[in-house]
């Protein structure tokens, strides 16, 4: 195995309704061409690359009131190629109790082996103590949460950023949960800009805080991520695509290109490997 890509997403379900903010998202990403529908063409991609990819949907029913079926379709992805992905689950923090048996069910059914939360697409504060039953759960479960950090694509270049508000991306919001929670594994989505070296300041204090360098071209990597990923968060760094939107041929071209001549070779080898098999505990 080459690597693990800790953020990936699945392609759209067949039959769900259209999410009309996805061509938003295609263009500011510059997609020249449509992610593939297929999952076996997915899966062949990884598979040519050698990745083990963590797959997982977003549940964002509260906020743009469309019903949600994703795990149901991640976990059916996963068992038709269980050799190119795992899959984590979403649920919808604002439906409390709904919320928590969904991850349950995720977890005890689907073989789910974290959660998928999107602060900004959801529409919540992670330290808002109304939600800190999740993430209870979350640990007593032993699963790591996966959480957007930082600016948003969704909405970027919108009137009113269709309606996604950037303060909940701040990644300031996830130092009480992990502080609250010291034994839940939290790994923060993306470099964090514009709150990278608050970001990378959890990283440093907390032991249950990661995170991952998706979404982001590494040749636009700043100078002070590289140099901390080559030295004080070396072990909290996790290779992540953001594939489709960001692909995954084309963020580890650029990473090659740019980024991974800087580093040592053992860092490199922990960020694209080693640091997600041990959190994820995948021999």
């Amino acid at each position: 195995m080459r690597a693990i890509d800790i953020h990936v997403h699945p392609p759209d379900q067949p039959g769900s309704p259209p999410d009309p903010i996805m061509e938003q998202m295609r263009r500011y990403f510059r997609q020249t061409s449509p992610p593939p529908a297929d999952p076996a063409e997915f899966a062949a991609l990884f598979q040519k690359l050698d990745i083990l990819a963590v797959l997982f949907p977003v549940n964002r029913e509260t906020v743009d009131g469309r019903p949600f079926m994703g795990n149901d379709w991640v976990a059916e992805i996963v068992k038709q190629f269980p050799k190119q992905f795992i899959t984590f689950c979403s649920v919808d923090p604002w439906t409390g109790r709904k919320a928590i048996n969904e991850l349950e069910r995720c977890v005890g059914d689907l073989g789910a082996r974290g959660l998928k939360v999107h602060p900004p697409g959801q529409g919540f504060a992670p330290n808002d103590h109304r939600f800190y039953p999740l993430w209870a759960r979350c640990q007593e479960l032993r699963i790591p949460v996966i959480a957007h950090s930082g600016h948003a694509a969704r909405g970027a270049g919108m009137p009113g950023g269709a309606g996604v508000h950037l303060k909940y991306g701040d990644p300031m919001l996830w130092d009480d949960v992990a502080a609250d929670f010291p034994e839940l594994k939290i790994i923060l989505a993306h470099p964090s800009w514009p709150w990278q070296s608050q970001q990378i300041s959890i990283c440093i204090h907390k032991a249950n805080v990661y995170m991952d360098i998706s979404g982001w071209s590494p040749k636009y990597f700043p100078a002070e991520l590289v140099n901390e990923i080559n030295s004080r968060i070396q072990d909290k760094v996790l290779f992540g695509s953001d594939h489709p939107f960001l692909s995954v041929e084309r963020w580890l071209r650029d990473w090659e290109e740019v980024v991974a001549p800087k580093l040592k070779p053992e860092v490199k080898q922990k960020i694209m490997l080693d640091n997600a098999r041990k959190l994820l505990g995948i021999p």
